[in-house]
């Protein structure tokens, strides 16, 4: 399976405010969630527990998006762009 047929799981993880808050500072393009897969992967990968020839999945985000997170309308479909 090549990493572009490879899903990604929905997972919640639950942080610490003070965390958070420096880790969106620290962000400026792309999303959160994004940085955090980028360090965790390099550091499996460092550590032996990924292939060194181990490559990130595609992004397939949008990364920060105006409206994203808040609650539905009701009436409102609901879109998934995850296959």
């Amino acid at each position: 399976m090549t990493s572009s047929q490879m899903p990604r799981k929905k997972v919640t993880y639950r942080l610490d405010d003070r965390i958070l808050n420096e880790l969106e500072k620290l962000v400026t393009d792309g999303s959160v969630n994004q940085f955090v897969e980028g360090i965790l992967f390099e550091f499996l990968k460092n550590t032996g527990r990924l292939s060194i020839t181990a490559q990130r999945l595609p992004d397939n985000r949008g990364g920060k998006r105006e409206g994203a997170g808040k609650p539905k309308r009701s009436g409102e479909a609901e879109v998934s762009t995850d296959d």
